[in-house]
């Protein structure tokens, strides 16, 4: 009995002290390394036996007893209230708490997050932080240092902070720069300027073979119809003829064919105003052919007098159908009701009877 008072004694004393010297305090920095205006996350950790955790030993013979582990006190006792640290602002943190089982010990784990903002450049040191266990043991961790460097405005400027670290000629490199900077802005000024000249003769080009295709087209079309030309040409001169008094204008040689061909090359779209010319070179061509016939006639007249000079029924006929389409045009201001294409032979048939 009393060598197992002792050992329960000795096995209460080991575990006391294994427990004591589990607590431990710990800082770690997510970068070591940063630019003058970032943010790092300082992560404060403390690791510390689980409060009242009764802790089981079991011996070869089946016999077991318990111990409490409370004499170690509450993690939540822990002052995590840190107001500041030199060198550093303190834009946001958070804590955390986990308890977890490690060989067979309860451990209870508080962490407090800090996010850091440097208030100059350099190498600073977070310093370190202390706790005291209740039995007045203190633990500290480790400082940290974190090296601040200056933000580079642009890759010239690192360059040349780059070259004087390493004790260069900082003068010699910022020329050579400028020299890298100066030709490098020629070649693209170079370069723009041959991108535009290459756009403006492609443009040229392009305007070029365009012409060239409508004056291939134009040329294809004149060959395929050559009346055309001179179809045209002869719209022109009538349309430029002063006009003269009945009494005094004279019959002259009209080639109908050509001057109807002209004018559907004229007019897009057969209206009117159509077969108005139309119908006038019509009566000019008749007073060609047959000298019995002049332009003061009215159209009646010239084509009652067709009538009589042909003798035959189909050319009366027709006659009678052209002075209707006329008297519908020429009067009644209306587009004809017959089509063009019957109205022609019509036509046809009056000329080749004169």
């Amino acid at each position: 009995m009393r060598r197992l008072f002792i050992a329960v004694l000795m096995l209460f004393f080991i575990s006391s002290m294994t427990f004591a010297a589990d607590i431990s305090i710990s800082t770690s920095v997510d970068r070591t390394n940063i630019e003058f205006g970032d943010t790092i996350q300082l992560t404060i950790s403390i690791k510390k036996p689980m409060n009242n955790q009764p802790m089981s030993q079991s011996f070869g013979n089946g016999f077991s007893f318990s111990i409490n582990t409370a004499n170690f006190g509450a993690m939540d006792d822990i002052d995590f209230d840190i107001e500041n640290i030199p060198n550093f602002d303190i834009i946001g943190r958070r804590q955390s708490s986990q308890s977890r089982m490690v060989n067979g010990v309860g451990e209870s784990v508080k962490q407090i997050i800090l996010s850091l903002v440097p208030q100059k450049e350099g190498a600073l040191v977070i310093p370190a932080f202390s706790i005291k266990d209740s039995d007045g043991n203190e633990h500290t961790s480790q400082p940290v240092t974190v090296n601040v460097k200056k933000v580079a405005d642009d890759p010239d400027e690192e360059k040349e902070n780059v070259a004087s670290d390493n004790n260069t000629n900082s003068e010699e490199t910022s020329n050579q720069n400028s020299r890298d900077n100066s030709e490098s802005k020629k070649e693209n000024a170079i370069f723009k300027y041959l991108l535009i000249v290459g756009i403006a003769l492609i443009l040229v080009l392009i305007a070029i073979i365009a012409f060239a295709s409508y004056i291939g087209a134009k040329a294809r079309e004149t060959q395929s119809n050559p009346n055309i030309v001179e179809d045209a040409e002869i719209v022109k001169e009538e349309a430029k003829k002063p006009e003269t008094s009945p009494q005094k204008e004279e019959v002259e040689e009209v080639s109908f064919s050509s001057i109807v061909a002209s004018l559907k090359v004229q007019y897009k779209e057969v209206n009117n105003e159509f077969y108005r010319k139309y119908f006038e070179f019509f009566k000019k061509a008749c007073c060609y052919r047959n000298k019995a016939l002049s332009q003061d006639m009215t159209f009646d007249e010239l084509l009652k007098k067709c009538s009589e000079l042909a003798g035959t029924d189909n050319i009366k006929q027709a006659t009678s159908r052209l002075a209707f389409d006329i008297e519908t045009v020429m009067y009644a201001n209306s587009m004809p009701n017959r089509q063009l294409i019957t109205i022609e032979s019509d036509i046809k048939e009056v000329l080749n009877s004169l």
